[in-house]
């Protein structure tokens, strides 16, 4: 059983295209592999940016804040609408007298310092 030459060589030719694409395939899938270490090289430049630059931390806040408050004055703002009448359906209240208000100021105070004192012993 001797094979044709032709049969050969359209094996040949089937053979060699399978082999270039396989090479593009490789190449492609090594460029791939090589993301993931560009990106954390970039990564640890940033990290490296702003470690030699902590002011950042401090004017970021404050570039974001500006900005937010400059393109809410862009908007249009809209007419509220005038606040109802309160109804004092009530007497007058029982914590007029200021001794009274700051005793209660001082029992709220006390009662956060019983809560938090576990946590600094």
């Amino acid at each position: 059983m001797n094979p044709s030459i032709d049969d050969l060589q359209e094996r040949r030719a089937a053979l060699s295209s399978q082999i270039a694409r396989q090479r593009g395939e490789l190449a492609q899938a090594y460029l791939n592999l090589a993301k993931p270490i560009h990106y954390a090289e970039y990564g640890l430049r940033g990290f490296g940016f702003l470690r030699k630059n902590p002011w950042v931390f401090v004017a970021l806040p404050s570039v974001v804040s500006i900005l937010t408050h400059l393109i809410g004055l862009r908007k249009k703002k809209t007419a509220k609408p005038a606040p109802k009448a309160r109804v004092e359906t009530e007497g007058p209240k029982a914590k007029t007298n200021p001794v009274v208000r700051v005793a209660g100021y001082a029992w709220q105070l006390y009662k956060f310092y019983r809560r938090v004192r576990p946590h600094f012993m």
